[in-house]
């Protein structure tokens, strides 16, 4: 207690300093708990599954084209797993563009059809009723949806009708996960509620302890043939993936992006080092002030240590004191983090709910950041003489260079953050400002078409009422004077599209991307042809030819398209004697997806008419506004209801970059408080070090110093410390960079002003922290301070 008492008191006594590390350290903290909790949420991914580590999918790779699937539903020259190692399975088919009734409202729904084996697997917390899929006629809902088709009623028991004419019976409502989820829904229906469903399903498997999944995973590379090799010589391999890994492996579930979310490593290792280096600041700086406070108190150790103080003493005189200081800072940084909760949720984009874990990092920072910081001053103190104490340890030039080498680390990281700040916002403006390469003003990617995904509901009289819908869209879509141009299909041009392998006149392999589209895709889209014609087709036409891009046409060895052809490596496999197909046209080249991942070779199969649920229309400028009410009341015309699902492609663009403008946004504001935090140090540094050479600026002045000389005195160790620190940061910023972009196939220059800029910044706001003081101490009263001092 009596420690305590003396702790407090002697931090007290030095308000300055001890208020300037406790903003410092707070800043700091605040920042890294931001950092950690959103670190740990996205490594934290699907904890719901019972056993996320041993529950596995299955991944299948078909001639290059990979995703989750199932086994069951290959009927040739396929394998099974063994069910005699199998304790849980569960299968699931991802709906994303479906529908349910409620009365005369129609609700777009994301449905994923499973069984009851899934909640074996996954744990969902029952809102309401019970979570069971015990009838075909079985639905839950999220406690989200209830709310928007029911508001405030009782949804058990309620009946909604299905897209495919079927009422489904709401069973229970399931609540929302601690943890962040890969898979997305708003509704689970049974999977006995259709015996044909539109997509595939995806196989779950919870295996017995000791089954050998290396064995599993070898006999899954055997390539095995899809279907009969007579007809079709295309095979695949399955592996098994961890459903842990499932988030990172964005790939495996970019065809259902409103359903599956997924992970960046990259991202989250940039995110991890940002979290570390402000850590390390302002630990450095919280040290560097603590000894700025104990260099006033060597005598009184020296003195200590004299009349018989153990280590142990001073070793629990500085661990208190520090404590109290972090006990404090970390109550502030929680303060800060609560004051600003609402920016740092739209920086990460999702909403930070308190839990264990947080008590947990409290925890950690209370008792591991007190034992770290006291190890150095520790160390410092206990084996120093006492002699040197009693002299003031303070004056000795080793100790001015202990803290002018923490002062340094401090803005050598500093001047890290910022040029990386500075790159990646110059990375996303380039991302931003770099056309794609085909039309993206007035085009919406709309979702017009709403029918049912179970094929086993279609009847004949049903399909002719379909087909009759749409047609009666496309008619209206014809007469309206605001489209410009529109196309029907399953995908829009930046969905992720499948490949597989051709060969060329030489019988070279080469993989090439593969898109459906009829020649209006290329008109709308603006997509130039540089050679050959892509021929007008009318509905009659059933001719299907073969266009390219610039990269596959260079991927596949030809410089023109003149005696140009190709062929699908499965079809000259089941037919020797097929002949190459020619290539009509080449097309200018495009980003489909993300800048950095560059061009992708790829081949069009050209056709007159692609059917499909999403419509790209191209609109004429200005009408919007008018776009967007016609349409709705299509919809209602057609469908009975104005609800339907739009986007435009310019924000999809945008969007793709969102973990780059999140990445940029993050360096930017941690680099801001770094450069505070270490201003911070500055401050309380050169209030001690100016306040100690007093005594010498008076003489300087007795013997004529001007204000100058003054100023070019005191200014000149803190530049020195800070080019020192600039100087090594450079190269460590310049390989960061590289490192990080070596794989990106377009990418910002790392040009000497995003250098020069990052020090002239820092500079000036560093510098301008010291200019009060240098100021005050270069006008001082040298009678007066000679007296005094």
């Amino acid at each position: 207690m009596k420690t305590l008492k003396y702790a407090l008191r002697f931090l007290m006594r030095s308000k300055s300093y001890t208020v300037i590390n406790l903003l410092g350290l707070a800043f700091s903290l605040a920042c890294c708990i931001i950092l950690m909790r959103y670190i740990h949420r996205e490594l934290t991914v699907d904890t719901h599954c019972m056993d996320r580590e041993h529950v596995y999918a299955i991944c299948t790779n078909t001639e290059g084209s990979r995703g989750l699937s199932g086994l069951k539903q290959y009927n040739y020259d396929t394998i099974s797993i063994d069910n005699r190692f199998v304790e849980t399975m569960s299968t699931y088919i991802p709906l994303e563009k479906d529908y349910v009734i409620s009365g005369d409202n129609r609700f777009p729904a994301r449905c994923l059809v499973t069984d009851s084996a899934f909640f074996q697997l996954f744990h969902y917390p029952a809102v309401q009723g019970e979570l069971s899929l015990s009838t075909p006629q079985s639905a839950l809902l999220t406690e989200k949806y209830a709310r928007k088709i029911f508001g405030r009623e009782n949804p058990i028991g309620k009946v909604l009708r299905y897209s495919n004419g079927k009422d489904i019976t709401i069973e229970g409502i399931v609540g929302e996960p601690e943890c962040k989820t890969t898979i997305n829904f708003d509704i689970i229906l049974s999977s006995k509620l259709s015996q044909r469903w539109e997509r595939m399903n995806t196989e779950l498997y919870r295996f017995l302890p000791g089954t050998d999944i290396n064995a599993i995973n070898k006999a899954g590379s055997v390539p095995r043939y899809i279907n009969d090799p007579k007809y079709d010589t295309r095979t695949h391999t399955f592996s098994l993936i961890p459903v842990k890994d499932i988030y990172w492996n964005g790939s495996l579930t970019d065809h259902e992006p409103a359903m599956f979310l997924s992970g960046n490593r990259s991202q989250l290792i940039i995110l991890s080092g940002v979290c570390l280096l402000l850590l390390l600041t302002g630990v450095l700086n919280f040290i560097n002030l603590y000894l700025v406070t104990l260099l006033r108190r060597g005598k009184e150790y020296g003195l200590k240590k004299v009349f018989g103080a153990c280590g142990s003493t001073l070793f629990a005189n500085i661990w208190i004191e520090n404590t109290l200081l972090v006990l404090s800072a970390l109550s502030a940084a929680w303060l800060i983090i609560e004051i600003l909760s609402i920016p740092a949720e739209y920086v990460f984009g999702i909403h930070f709910s308190y839990t264990a874990f947080d008590g947990w990092l409290s925890i950690g920072i209370l008792v591991l950041l007190p034992m770290i910081t006291s190890i150095y001053p520790y160390i410092k103190y206990n084996y120093t003489s006492p002699i040197l104490s009693i002299r003031s340890i303070g004056g000795q030039s080793h100790s001015s260079h202990s803290r002018m080498f923490f002062l340094g680390t401090q803005y050598m990281i500093t001047f890290l953050l910022v040029v990386l700040s500075l790159y990646f916002n110059r990375q996303l403006g380039m991302l931003l400002n770099t056309e794609p390469g085909f039309r993206t003003k007035n085009i919406m990617n709309v979702n017009l078409v709403y029918e049912s995904k179970d094929f086993s509901s279609y009847t004949y009289e049903s399909m002719q009422q379909r087909r009759q819908r749409v047609m009666q869209l496309d008619n209206e879509l014809n007469t309206c004077p605001f489209i410009e141009l529109y196309e029907p299909s399953y995908e829009n041009i930046l969905t992720p599209t499948f490949g597989t392998k051709y060969l060329n006149d030489k019988g070279e392999k080469v993989f090439l991307n593969i898109r459906y589209a009829t020649p209006t895709f290329f008109k709308l889209y603006d997509i130039k042809v540089i050679e050959g014609e892509i021929p007008d087709m009318d509905k009659e036409d059933r001719r299907t030819v073969l266009v390219v891009n610039k990269a596959a046409l260079k991927a596949l060895g030809y410089t023109s398209i003149h005696g140009a052809g190709v062929i699908e490596e499965n079809k000259k496999r089941a037919n020797s004697g097929t002949s190459l197909q020619p290539i009509v046209a080449v097309v200018e080249d495009y980003f489909e997806g993300h800048l950095t991942a560059g061009v992708k070779p790829t081949i069009y199969s050209v056709g007159t008419r692609f059917s499909g649920d999403l419509y790209q229309i191209a609109y004429a400028p200005g009408k919007k506004k008018e776009m967007i009410d016609f349409l709705r009341n299509l919809e209602y015309k057609v469908y009975g209801s104005k609800d339907f699902e739009y986007t435009f492609l310019e924000d999809d663009v945008k969007a793709m970059y969102e973990q780059d403008r999140q990445t940029a946004t993050v360096y930017s504001i941690f680099a801001c408080i770094a450069i505070i935090v270490s201003s911070l140090g500055l401050l309380g540094i050169s209030l001690f070090d100016i306040r100690q050479r007093y005594r010498e600026i008076a003489i300087r002045k007795v013997n004529g110093a001007c204000i100058k000389d003054l100023y070019r005195l005191l200014f000149r160790k803190y530049i020195i410390v800070l080019i020192i620190a600039f100087v090594i940061a450079i190269p460590l910023a310049y390989y960061l960079i590289n490192t990080y972009t070596q794989n990106f196939a377009v990418k910002a220059p790392v040009s000497i002003d995003i250098f020069i800029i990052s020090l002239l910044l820092v500079i000036v706001i560093s510098l301008g922290t010291l200019a009060y003081q240098i100021q005050k101490a270069a006008h001082i009263n040298p009678a007066k301070i000679i007296k005094t001092e």
